[in-house]
């Protein structure tokens, strides 16, 4: 069996097909595939989790960032093409979940293998308005206050100027993606979409999550989790991998033959 090129968007390299299926995970503006590290601890045995780690921080903190959406998404195509067979998912959190969603776009519009799911967590519905990105013309105080509010970041960091500005010249880098992303695609998806939730997100309502199920042709269904903005992290870990685990083990498409 021919191995698949590496990619510096994975942090592993993918283990070879073993009945297991791969949910890639894209994490959220200002974080990074570490974001994941407990949930592929935690359901390892059963789902292949593999982060994607976008440019600009931690391994790749000397790589060049993406100049748009657009072109973070072709990239992401590319370059993860031939590890995208079998049975596979994609979580994408917040800014995650609007480049998964895109990526899945892509894909369809040139007829490659979709995902048996696209999971979307703590983001508004692709053709809202993206929640949070307009803030990334905010002054640096301004933006650190949000950020702190929605608990994105400890408040010890303003202890560590040094360590804050690169993190917060990351976020605003990231909301830019977000705030300047061309329209979202007409055709439905046609793959199943499920969209995960915090109940007291304060940037994404039950009703910006409910107008994700317009975007399938296939089936939507809409998930609530107790918690904020990063309740995968904070409140509902535990629920949240359970809930990821069962999802990729029930649905149908699993037993298809690849």
């Amino acid at each position: 069996m021919r191995t698949a090129p590496w990619t510096p968007y994975l942090t592993t390299r993918p283990a070879p097909p073993e009945g297991r299926p791969r949910l890639f995970c894209f994490h959220h503006a200002g974080g990074s595939a570490s974001a994941f590290t407990v949930l592929r601890n935690t359901i390892a045995a059963h789902v292949e989790v593999l982060p994607v780690q976008l440019p600009g921080r931690e391994s790749r903190l000397q790589d060049t960032r993406p100049g748009s959406m657009a072109e973070l998404v072709a990239d992401l195509d590319e370059q993860l093409d031939t590890h995208l067979t079998g049975p596979y998912a994609f979580y994408g959190h917040s800014m995650g979940a609007l480049i998964s969603h895109d990526l899945v776009a892509r894909r369809q519009a040139r007829g490659a293998q979709l995902p048996v799911r696209l999971i979307a967590g703590a983001a508004r519905a692709p053709h809202l308005s993206p929640a949070f990105a307009a803030s990334f013309a905010d002054s640096d105080d301004d933006l650190v206050k949000k950020i702190i509010d929605i608990g994105g970041m400890s408040p010890d960091l303003l202890q560590y100027p040094d360590w804050l500005r690169p993190a917060l010249e990351l976020t605003r880098a990231d909301l830019r993606l977000c705030a300047t992303r061309a329209s979202t695609p007409a055709d439905e998806l046609a793959c199943p979409i499920d969209v995960f939730y915090g109940s007291s997100d304060p940037l994404v309502s039950e009703e910006d999550a409910l107008a994700w199920t317009g975007r399938s042709s296939v089936d939507s269904r809409l998930h609530r989790f107790e918690g904020g903005h990063f309740f995968f992290l904070k409140e509902s870990p535990a629920l949240f991998a359970t809930r990821l685990r069962t999802l990729l083990h029930r649905t149908r498409d699993l037993v298809r033959e690849y």
